[in-house]
């Protein structure tokens, strides 16, 4: 991996880490309000318990390089539920999440060949 695109990798990796473990774990102070917007959007409140904690795992997951393409795919498909959960409500907007699965998209991409594999054994 060229350096210029390794330090974009770790960018990514940075600023999608620490802003879904903020998220995540933000939710939980914060835990009134985003009941009420989860039963606003047809969910129980033990659903926002799962949302903060894949959240906080993935940004987490992210952080590390064995594991930032498996984190980003978590991420992902957290975003995209939400982006399904706006769009099939018509409260909030799909689009406020393309960046974030775009980002996803990307550390994916770059950190594919580096992720973790279990030892395979030979008998």
């Amino acid at each position: 991996m060229s350096r210029a695109r390794l330090v974009v990798t770790w960018i990514l990796q940075l600023l999608l880490g620490l802003v879904f473990i903020l998220t995540g774990v933000g939710k939980f102070p914060q835990w009134d309000g985003w009941v009420s917007r989860f039963e606003m959007w047809g969910y129980a409140a033990w659903f926002l318990a799962v949302v903060a904690v894949l959240e906080a795992l993935g940004g987490v997951l992210v952080l590390l390089p064995k594991t930032a393409a498996y984190g980003a795919s978590l991420i992902g498909a957290v975003m995209l539920g939400a982006a399904y959960t706006h769009a099939s409500t018509g409260i909030g907007s799909p689009t406020q999440v393309a960046i974030p699965i775009l980002v996803c998209a990307a550390v994916v991409a770059l950190r594919w060949k580096d992720r973790w594999r279990p030892p395979v054994s030979i008998d």
